[in-house]
């Protein structure tokens, strides 16, 4: 990326802004990648975190060395791979081989720029190094097979930066460039094919990805799929054998990704929606049939299962190089009748798990399930919770609303807002919250005082922000337009979900007509409803035996914990905040509980490592007093 075009360009769009006062609605780069900041901080400081520990001392690989990035969450396998640079994520590919990617940029493991102080700076930005592989007592061929592509649902690398693909060669230490694409683009998935040469063929081969970027933003993305490196292969291997699916975000709500649990109790059937669209890709020579199902579990996964579909055995057959997308039935009489069983619970968590089986099986089983997760909180969304770029909308005075009709009559409380990190540090501009019940004709119901307007604010994490209103609104069901007007000139740069489309339902005024947003994506901007704390979801990581149980969460005075596994292993625990700093620590023979009335109040993870096996579990909890 020229990153020097895309300043001068957007300083020119901020001035014709200004002077001509015709501002629009404008998309932008972000600089920072908080997602990955808030888990690099939740796990850096332990030396034996799998995520970041150092493994000199691990065995060998051996082959086939098979990773399509689906069973691993922000940071690469560290059984596989060497380094942490790479974002491995479900959010920037555009139609991947199979669910899950390693994204490359201009980030460094911490989701922060390389180099910020300077904008035009450029070199070499990520590496995606394996492990030492054992090639020593090959028998036939070896080949290396892959798949990128360029931008995805993020930044178009330009032509002059590029991904390389090295290998190491042991005879002089030395990396060897094998392959190398110029950037371009958004494009479909291409695959590549090196052959791993006898001279490379020794007891600590190695294979690198790196990318040359701007290093001052999260921009100039490459996305990787389905490493394969195995023997007794040539260039016409290209058929992987394996069926997968390409993404975890499934929603059974008709218009939402999540509301609040007592407006969904209004019309527990009419909110459903009718099918669950689920996609299978076949990557192999020939047609596969695909056994699917679809499970509901309740508590957040840890409950009983409510409900199973298709009951019986049921399969699609999906084409060779091709994908499937199956509408399989949520609430559709007489096909199925599914809804969420109504109680009295404030907030609720359902597990979607989908999974298929194949006759015969394939060659990567991983990414044959997926979990998503049906959140009932105290807010309405339409997003996916990650932001792939920035929106705003320039100029003094404008105004930027996100419509949603709420289903019963309640007392608003705050907007949960993710403003996302640009190319300039905005916490400093200003914005007046409101609500309107109407834009045609403009009728404000809500406005903030003068003198109470609100600051923006960067989270530093993947969370949303809570911006309070003054005073609360009670609204009788019906469709109202939440979000505010600027005082400041500068874009304010909300974040934008480019995987779910509800731009109908944005709208902004910026020359005293109101217009719809001009992107397809969906604003991160959520209404906020009632006196319930929002419920903390599981978090994404691979599956361990060991398990524990925190509650009550939230906290004001004390967390306790328990352990559900079946072991008697002792463990060691720490709270951390979101900035990574060990808060407490303790054993769990000395304690099952941890005293926090002295913490101040925010977000915390906390850390049980095993201490026999080291295997980490993470846990999230709020402290609110």
């Amino acid at each position: 990326m020229v990153i020097q075009n895309k300043k001068i360009y957007i300083s020119l769009l901020l001035l014709v802004s200004v002077v001509f006062a015709s501002a629009q609605d404008t998309l932008l780069e972000l600089s920072t990648n908080n997602t990955i900041r808030a888990f690099y901080n939740a796990s850096i400081g332990d030396p034996n975190s799998p995520y970041v520990k150092k493994s000199n001392n691990k065995a060998l690989l051996t082959l086939p060395f098979i990773d399509d990035f689906s069973q691993n969450y922000i940071f690469p396998d560290a059984n596989l791979w060497m380094d942490m640079h790479a974002h491995v994520n479900s959010n920037f590919a555009d139609n991947p081989i199979t669910f899950g990617v390693a994204t490359l940029d201009g980030l460094d493991s911490t989701g922060t720029p390389y180099n910020f102080a300077l904008p035009t700076s450029y070199g070499i930005a990520d590496y995606l190094t394996s492990q030492p592989i054992n090639l020593s007592s090959i028998i036939d061929s070896v080949f290396l097979s892959f798949y990128y592509q360029p931008q995805g649902n993020g930044n178009k690398p330009e032509t002059k930066d590029s991904l390389r693909l090295e290998f190491f060669r042991q005879s002089d230490s030395s990396w060897v460039r094998m392959w190398g694409a110029k950037g371009a683009a958004n494009q479909p998935f291409q695959q590549v094919m090196i052959p791993v040469d006898t001279s490379f063929q020794n007891n600590e081969f190695q294979f690198r990805f790196k990318n040359w970027a701007t290093l001052s933003g999260n921009v100039d993305h490459w996305n990787i799929d389905y490493v394969y490196l195995d023997e007794n292969r040539n260039y016409a291997d290209t058929a992987l054998n394996d069926v997968s699916f390409i993404t975890n975000h499934h929603s059974m709500l008709k218009d939402f990704t999540a509301m609040p649990w007592s407006h969904y109790l209004t019309d527990t059937i009419g909110l459903m929606d009718t099918a669950m669209h689920v996609t299978y890709k076949n990557n192999h020579s020939s047609t596969y049939a695909v056994f699917y199902k679809y499970e509901v579990i309740d508590n957040n996964g840890a409950g009983p299962s409510i409900e199973i579909y298709p009951s019986t055995a049921s399969s699609k057959n999906v084409a060779a190089y091709s994908s499937l997308t199956e509408p399989q039935a949520v609430y559709n009489p007489p096909v199925n009748n599914f809804s969420f069983p109504s109680d009295a619970s404030p907030t609720k968590v359902f597990q979607i798990k989908n999974y298929f089986t194949l006759t015969p099986t394939d060659i990567h089983t991983d990414n044959d399930t997926v979990l998503s997760y049906q959140v009932f909180g105290s807010y309405y969304a339409y997003d996916d919770g990650s932001a792939e770029v920035g929106y705003g909308v320039q100029g003094i005075g404008s105004k930027l609303a996100h419509e949603f009709s709420i289903k019963k009559s309640d007392t608003l409380k705050a907007f949960q807002i993710y403003f996302t990190p640009i190319l300039n540090n905005l916490s400093a501009e200003t914005f007046r919250l409101k609500v309107w019940s109407s834009l045609s004709p403009e009728v404000e119901i809500y406005s903030q005082p003068a003198a109470q307007f609100t600051s923006l604010e960067y989270t530093w994490t993947n969370q949303f922000k809570n911006y309070n209103l003054d005073t609360p609104l009670y609204l009788t069901a019906g469709t109202y337009y939440f979000g505010w007007e600027k005082i400041s000139a500068n874009f304010l740069n909300v974040g934008w979900d480019v995987n779910t489309n509800n731009k109908t339902k944005v709208h902004f005024n910026a020359v005293g007509i109101w217009q719809t947003a001009s992107f397809d994506g969906t604003l991160m901007l959520r209404p906020v409803f009632g006196s319930v704390t929002d419920p903390q979801v599981s978090i994404e990581e691979k599956l361990t035996s060991d398990d524990f149980e925190i509650y009550p969460n939230p906290t004001s005075s004390v967390i306790y914990f328990k352990n559900n596994s079946i072991n008697n292993d002792s463990y060691h625990i720490q709270l951390i905040d979101i900035y990574g700093k060990i808060i407490i620590e303790t054993e769990s023979s000395l304690t099952n509980k941890i005293d926090v009335t002295n913490i101040a109040n925010g977000i915390y993870i906390i850390r049980f490592m095993n201490n026999e096996t080291k295997k980490i579990v993470l846990k999230k909890v709020i402290i609110s007093k």
